[in-house]
């Protein structure tokens, strides 16, 4: 398939290899790069409540040495020839990468098929990395933000293993053991739950073979996590600490990623908090004063998704600012945008879309998700297409459906008490 407009050419192209692997390409023209994928179904939500944390742990043991690499000799296979290599874990989603000169692929495969199924996973390793994970949970910690932003999934979420975070605990960490991070690992890394991704000057022919000469993971199908049920009422959570700022999450469930009604979700989320002229920004920040960073955000899931806006803030103020953001949104809910925001908005997103797609880093992950999440392919046209065709109603139907004052809920963190922090309504 071809996709030319918008200055933008690429030809996609998937196979699938007889023990269930999925390997999908876009070539991208007039690049030297190529960055490839190898992505998993495995995160947090695959995860036990006592083994919390074991899939990002397993994601730092695999560059711990294999049978036939050491841990820096991994890491100098892509960096002596200029590339990059790393890995994240997600909520429901594993991703190793590598990007490098197109000419480097078969390193690049062949790194990545080793660590993942020839890892050592030696003893010592194992309860060295134990105090660098605790160390990365420690620092989250210590960011207020990113912290308040994984109690708020917490709070949305919970019980059900979405909340749980993705670094674990202390606890879970330390009781993690070599036996149950390689049971892990038999159980979810398996061709089925497996797609290498890679984009860029990128053959696709060259991919599949490489990939059908090393990735040999078994065939042996994985339980599916549990389902998310319907968004629970409105909740509240304080976390009282002597910092020098506040800060303050709201939101509630967005949209699984399969729902087309996404396209009016990502317009809405433009609108609302996605940039300096979005209705938040330019009313808490420019005319208020009142905060210097304050935005809105999505997150897309198999069955689920996250919308939340967040804002940084005095203290004293944080009353005054959740006021503001509430009325932002009930504005939403109760009239449609204005035709220029609508356009402004669409505009926005696309121009990020086309200018994002210079990065082949970007075509991979953006390639990945189709495949993962809809088994299909959109091309970068199609993709405006859809948003283009967001209506002024699609908008404000969602907006009536998801800023309902009923189905948000809001975290605060900082020099701040309960009785300080007003509820939607």
């Amino acid at each position: 398939m071809t996709t030319p407009g918008h200055g933008f050419h690429s030809v996609y192209r998937k196979s699938v290899l007889p023990n269930g692997i999925r390997v999908v390409t876009e070539y991208v023209p007039h690049v030297r790069s190529l960055t490839i994928g190898l992505w998993v179904r495995s995160g947090s939500r695959h995860e036990r409540v006592e083994q919390n944390g074991i899939a990002h742990f397993l994601e730092h043991m695999v560059f711990k040495g294999t049978r036939s690499r050491t841990a820096y000799q991994i890491a100098q296979s892509i960096e002596s020839l200029g590339g990059y290599l790393n890995a994240f874990t997600g909520r429901e989603l594993n991703c190793y990468l590598a990007r490098l000169l197109d000419v480097h692929a078969p390193v690049a495969i062949d790194v990545l098929a080793d660590i993942l199924q020839h890892s050592l996973f030696d003893p010592d390793e194992v309860e060295k990395e134990k105090h660098v994970v605790i160390d990365e949970i420690k620092g989250m910690e210590d960011n207020p933000e990113e912290w308040l932003h994984d109690q708020f999934t917490s709070l949305i979420w919970q019980p059900h293993p979405l909340g749980r975070s993705i670094l674990g605990t202390e606890a879970t960490v330390s009781a993690l053991t070599r036996e149950e991070i390689r049971a892990y690992l038999d159980t979810y890394y398996t061709a089925d739950r497996t797609t290498v991704v890679a984009a860029g000057n990128v053959d696709h022919d060259q991919i599949v073979e490489l990939v059908r000469q090393t990735l040999l993971f078994p065939d042996r199908p994985a339980a599916d996590p549990p389902a998310v049920l319907s968004p629970p009422a409105a909740r509240c959570q304080v976390t009282t600490k002597d910092i020098a700022q506040a800060h303050l999450c709201v939101g509630g469930h967005g949209l699984p990623f399969r729902d087309e009604r996404k396209y009016a979700l990502f317009v809405l989320n433009a609108a609302l908090g996605g940039g300096m002229t979005s209705r938040l920004f330019q009313a808490v920040r420019e005319k208020a004063g009142l905060a210097y960073s304050i935005y809105s955000d999505l997150d897309f899931y198999e069955d689920t998704g996250l919308f939340s806006i967040y804002a940084g803030t005095d203290g004293a103020d944080v009353p005054r600012v959740l006021e503001m953001i509430y009325t932002e949104c009930a504005r939403l809910r109760q009239e449609p945008l204005h035709e220029d925001e609508l356009q402004d908005s669409k505009s926005q997103l696309t121009g990020g879309l086309i200018l994002s797609m210079e990065n082949t880093g970007t075509v991979m992950n953006r390639l990945a998700r189709l495949e993962l999440y809809l088994d299909s392919y959109s091309s970068i046209d199609e993709t405006i297409a859809q948003v283009d065709a967001v209506t002024l109603t699609q908008v404000q139907e969602l907006a009536e459906e998801l800023l309902d004052p009923e189905r948000l809920s809001v975290a605060a963190l900082g020099p701040v008490e309960e009785r300080d922090v007003p509820l939607p309504r």
